[in-house]
């Protein structure tokens, strides 16, 4: 390690000028989520986690960083994804960031489908799977449905 690069928890990060807190990542989703005003986005901190929740009905996405080191997308049908990268510049944090907004909200408005255990939603010019947890698809295929 060297005097220009600093350990964080997670990892060297891309080098301290780039390093996101959750506090920037919150301050972002929350500019993020105008354009999401007919889901109802909550927007907070929890445990270090900057997050925003997107709902309609029953429907719901939770998206969630602590800043550089991992993203996340929950969904109301226990799939989910997750992107571990201690190494992403503020650039590349931002991209994640609204790529992830767009997949939850493609979820909330019904735009994914499921393809065998994955749900796969294209949004934001990507197309991401999310898996349910290995414990809930170890448990449907003991049970021998999905």
């Amino acid at each position: 390690m060297t005097r220009d690069r600093k350990f964080e928890w997670g990892g060297l990060s891309a080098g301290r000028e780039d390093f996101v807190t959750a506090a920037e990542a919150l301050t972002a989703l929350e500019e993020l989520v105008a354009e999401y005003a007919d889901l109802s986005p909550e927007t907070g901190l929890s445990e270090g986690e900057a997050f925003v929740r997107l709902s309609a009905g029953e429907r719901w996405a939770i998206v969630s960083t602590p800043g550089t080191r991992w993203f996340s997308v929950r969904v109301h049908s226990g799939h989910r994804a997750r992107l571990d990268d201690a190494t992403s510049t503020r650039a590349e944090a931002a991209m994640l960031l609204r790529t992830y907004v767009a997949v939850g909200a493609a979820s909330v408005r019904g735009e994914a489908v499921i393809d065998g255990d994955r749900l796969t939603v294209t949004a934001a010019g990507r197309r991401v799977s999310l898996v349910r947890p290995i414990a809930d698809r170890l448990r449907g295929w003991v049970r021998g449905g999905r």
